[in-house]
């Protein structure tokens, strides 16, 4: 999402979520889930809860609403499809082209 929208963020495990994320959580800063189907769920729903009763700006990727017939292991492959669209639409959104970078294209040396 970093490098396609040039939007701040940060990506981790919803069992990372009561180690200092959930002090931060406010209106106005969006919260992308990705709910797969294996023992992580219950995790991932409680995060998910939690956020719901301080914003509305969320979106949860279910992989259970899917009705996809795979190993649940392989549900963050399957979820990772709508997740490219959404970071494509809304980097056209906030009218940027997502083939743009700032720094991998070589410019400067890492």
């Amino acid at each position: 999402m970093l490098e396609f929208t040039w939007t701040h963020g940060s990506m981790l495990n919803a069992a990372e979520f009561r180690h200092g994320p959930l002090e931060v959580v406010e209106k106005g800063v969006p919260y992308v889930f990705m709910l797969g189907t294996d023992e992580s769920r219950h995790t991932t729903e409680r995060t998910i809860n939690f956020v719901k009763q301080l914003t509305d700006d969320y979106i949860v990727f279910d992989y259970a609403e899917l009705n996809c017939d795979l190993h649940p292991m392989l549900s963050p492959m399957v979820l990772f499809v709508p997740l490219e669209y959404f970071y494509y639409y809304l980097s056209i959104s906030k009218d940027h082209n997502p083939d743009d970078r700032r720094y991998y294209g070589g410019l400067m040396k890492y």
